[in-house]
């Protein structure tokens, strides 16, 4: 299992900054279902990778950092489906 920072979770999910992430976290998660961050006390902050590009991939939207961050068989499988 990969565990991704909210940097990685901002490249994945479009957005310019971790920091602009999780201004934004409260909101998805209310609102899009969107993953909660893994239950701990430690930061920084980390989500399930496969849980992100679950959302991802719900979303509709390509995720541009794919292929840098999460397994290549996850990529391999969402590049089939678009071919």
């Amino acid at each position: 299992m990969t565990f991704i920072t909210a940097e990685q979770v901002a490249e994945l999910t479009g957005f310019d900054s971790g920091t602009a992430f999780l201004a934004a976290r409260t909101r998805l998660e209310d609102s899009k279902r969107f993953p909660p961050p893994m239950p701990t006390c430690l930061r920084p902050l980390k989500w399930r990778a496969d849980a992100i590009t679950a959302w991802v991939l719900e979303q509709g939207v390509a995720p541009s950092g794919l292929p840098s961050i999460l397994p290549h068989n996850v990529y391999l499988i969402e590049e089939a489906r678009r071919a």
